[in-house]
């Protein structure tokens, strides 16, 4: 028998394995959420960037990617004809209505001549890189829309911010007015007016909340994400990085994605024309021949060239010829109209740069002057017509301020992309 002493030890053992079953199945609860949690982290510009690389549009431009590199596949054939064996069989009646069988096997192997297998090689590798330039190209436009994006909901969120501090200013002058009339200092027009502003007040943050939501989920839907709309953006208005300089800009004008995928377009043009001129050559069949004949046997071997007369592929020669012209007329379109983008981008950087700078002063003046308006008539020493025409003046300038901002935040995000900078 077991002591007392023993059998105690093992009833504690058998409690401490119940009660860690439990534990373990609580930690790893509280592990899945803590991932889940992990898992909504704030949408920071760098997290913009890193999470457009998966959105639906990459994966979309990256299809069309992978279709160029199967179509790779197999171009290096000898010839895109396969291969032609054949047989007949059948009886040879002689002169006497004697029979005997008779029965012929044939062989042909094409060839293509002039080059072509390398030719549609090389115009199937030249379209894929091409297929790989655009794809970069709507990249960086997809890069470019979702922080524009991120930066129209950081604008929001500036703007519900100043409506809600309009807001409980106008609860200060509501209750100010009621005060002051109970008093007999001021009729009823006041608490009306007030009142009216107070509610129109209500409606303009009602309105900002619902930009704001709407805006973030547009921001979510360009991302891929289904996550909920309590998902926070974060970041500055404008990004801390500066871009290059106009002339650093236009030197490197050449190397902007749409301008590589308008060149690798031009190639792939050129690369199609010389798969069409190699086409014109026939191809050339190598012909085998057996036969057996009233017991002799027969062997035959000989070749066979198609005479190109009627069809000598003129027209695909012709159309891939002009294709190389247009896309050549299309390159310079795209070299002029990136030359064109760069400086309007950068005379947008600069001026909304000065328009900032010169408003910056008058966020502390308009909020000073909206404090020292409320307080002198809740003291009883204004008038609120008074009041009313300060907050109208700080409420424009304010937005006047916001505006200019986010106009400065675009302008300074379309030459960071544009350059290639990282855009933190």
């Amino acid at each position: 028998m077991r002591s007392p002493s023993r059998f105690s030890g093992v009833v504690w053992r058998l409690s401490v394995g119940r009660l860690l079953l439990p534990l373990s199945l609580w930690a790893a609860l509280a592990s899945l959420s803590g991932t889940a949690a992990a898992e909504e982290v704030p949408l920071t510009r760098g997290r913009v960037a890193e999470l457009v690389r998966a959105a639906p549009t990459a994966r979309a431009a990256a299809a069309q990617t992978g279709l160029a590199r199967a179509a790779v596949t197999g171009t290096d054939a000898i010839s895109l004809e396969n291969p032609v064996f054949s047989v007949l069989g059948g009886v040879r009646i002689q002169p006497d209505d004697s029979r005997s069988p008779s029965a012929v096997a044939g062989l042909s192997v094409p060839f293509d001549l002039g080059g072509q297998p390398g030719a549609r090689e090389n115009a199937a590798l030249a379209e894929l890189r091409a297929a790989t330039a655009t794809e970069a190209a709507q990249a960086r436009a997809a890069l470019l829309v979702a922080l524009l994006q991120h930066a129209q909901v950081l604008r929001d969120e500036r703007q519900l911010a100043l409506a809600r501090e309009r807001r409980v200013v106008a609860a200060r002058l509501v209750a100010a007015a009621e005060k002051r009339r109970q008093a007999g200092s001021v009729g009823a027009l006041d608490v009306t007016l007030a009142t009216l502003q107070d509610h129109r007040d209500a409606s303009l943050e009602t309105f900002a909340v619902g930009e704001r939501d709407a805006d973030r989920l547009e921001l979510l839907t360009q991302l891929g994400l289904s996550a909920p709309s309590e998902v926070t953006v974060t970041g500055e208005l404008v990004p801390a990085s500066e871009p290059p300089q106009l002339e650093a800009l236009l030197a490197d004008s050449d190397g902007r994605p749409d301008v590589r995928a308008a060149v690798s377009e031009l190639h792939a043009a050129e690369a199609r024309a010389a798969r069409e001129r190699a086409a014109k050559w026939p191809a050339l069949s190598v012909l085998a021949q057996y036969e057996r004949d009233d017991g002799a046997n027969i062997a035959l071997l000989g070749v066979a060239i198609p005479l190109p007369v009627w069809n000598a592929n003129r027209s695909g020669v012709a159309t891939s010829a002009a294709e190389i012209d247009a896309r050549g007329a299309q390159l310079d379109l795209v070299k002029q109209n990136a030359t064109g983008a760069i400086r309007a981008a950068w005379t947008r950087y600069r001026s909304t740069q000065g328009a900032w700078e010169n408003l910056a002063p008058t966020a502390a003046l308009a909020a000073e002057a909206v404090n020292l308006a409320t307080r002198s008539y809740e003291l009883g020493e204004g008038d609120l017509a008074s009041v009313l025409l300060a907050r109208r003046e700080a409420i424009e300038a304010q937005i006047a301020l916001l505006e200019a901002e986010h106009a400065h935040a675009k302008a300074k995000l379309e030459l960071l992309v544009l350059s290639g900078r990282s855009v933190p």
